[in-house]
């Protein structure tokens, strides 16, 4: 296991059981004592973890905020697989289309390598790496700062390039989705790119599993009504999905 991939394993570790010590994290590596408290350094440094004597505890201010990529793959991940699968029912071939990062566009982004004439645009360094592998797929990287540990790109350059462009579709993961205040993301730089991807297209789509509808986090980005249609999963209410449709949003529930 490469020291990346093991600090994230850390991270998950911490995220089940709450709080480790520093031989509960060799026995379950099997690296030395010496090598956890290096990760843990880093990981403290990061801002994900608070070491105390003996071990460590996850930081759960940063967390609660936003989970990094490693922990966002390890949850609900048959919703997402689901609700991915789903949106490429929404995808024509010679369409031109926008997506957004993390996890549940990349179970969407796997369901579109048989297409033999698309173009895809994303800010998801990992999505562009798959869909390249795809020779009748066009992929344009946006441009900007690579946000750490979350394989997507932010900024100015990318806010600037999508000022200049247009496409047919454009499908958004928020962070949350409130009834009352509408898309939201935990940062003033993941909301602004949110945004300036929505202005591209007149047809938008939210691709959201359950657990994340009633939240709300710092930085609005749009309303409800902004979207066409909502994808989630069967785990949502059936009291959220009418307030759902009051705010005139279509909603798919996959099962």
């Amino acid at each position: 296991m490469f020291a990346r991939e093991r600090k994230e394993a850390v991270l998950i570790y911490l995220k089940q059981h709450k709080k480790a010590n520093i031989q509960e994290l060799v026995d379950e590596f099997q690296v030395t004592g010496a090598t956890i408290r290096t990760d843990l350094r880093e990981l403290e440094k990061a801002g994900m973890v608070i070491r105390t004597h003996g071990g460590a505890v996850l930081n759960q201010d940063k967390i609660e905020k936003e989970s990094n990529l490693a922990m966002r793959h390890e949850i609900y991940t048959a919703e997402k697989r689901k609700i991915g699968k789903r949106a490429v029912d929404f995808v024509e071939e010679g369409d031109v289309i926008l997506i957004d990062s993390g996890t549940t566009a990349a179970e969407f982004a796997a369901g579109l390598t048989t297409f033999h004439n698309l173009k895809v645009v994303t800010n998801d360094l990992s999505i562009a790496i798959e869909l390249q592998k795809s020779p009748d797929i066009h992929v344009i990287l946006i441009g900007g700062n690579v946000r750490n540990g979350f394989e997507c790109t932010v900024g100015a350059f990318g806010l600037d390039f999508l000022k200049d462009i247009s496409v047919d579709k454009v499908f958004i993961v928020p962070n949350a989705l409130s009834i009352t205040q509408g898309v939201t993301a935990p940062y003033e730089e993941t909301a602004a790119m949110k945004k300036a991807m929505m202005k591209t297209a007149s047809k938008r789509y939210l691709l959201s599993d359950s657990s994340k509808i009633g939240k709300k986090t710092f930085c609005k980005v749009s309303d409800l009504n902004d979207f066409a249609c909502l994808i989630t999963d069967d785990g949502v209410s059936q009291e959220d999905v009418s307030a759902i449709r009051k705010q005139g949003i279509d909603v798919i529930v996959c099962s």
